[in-house]
């Protein structure tokens, strides 16, 4: 008779929780100082830039209010005035009705024109 293999389903949520323990604690003493600071990066750069909603981008301020602390204000000046202006917010919504806005104008133009050729006597 064949054995069923193990899986997590099997174990208890505290065995897991252990076990995932000892999983992280293995894997971060065998990684160099080098490949540490590569995974603590992407993991960094996935939590702060993989941020959805409101809610997260607020999380993600006050985490980097507490870290930066006395200099937080003056990294925001720092972003605002050397990294570029204040970009607008505008929604693909009002993208999209700015354009059709031109292409009604373009018509509109257009359709004037032509009228002003069919009647002129050049």
């Amino acid at each position: 008779m064949n054995r069923k293999e193990i899986n997590y389903k099997d174990l208890t949520k505290l065995q897991l929780e252990n076990l995932k323990s000892i999983y992280i604690d293995n894997r971060i003493n065998a990684m160099s100082e080098d490949t540490l600071r590569v995974f603590a990066r992407e993991v960094l750069e996935l939590q702060v830039r993989g941020t959805i909603g409101n809610e997260e981008e607020k999380e993600i301020w006050n985490e980097m209010k507490e870290y930066f602390q006395e200099d937080f204000e003056q990294r925001i000046k720092e972003v605002i005035t050397v990294k570029g202006p204040r970009e607008e917010n505008i929604s693909p919504e009002q993208i999209e009705f700015t354009e059709r806005l031109k292409l009604l104008e373009q018509r509109k133009n257009k359709e004037s024109t032509a009228n002003e050729d069919m009647w002129s006597d050049d």
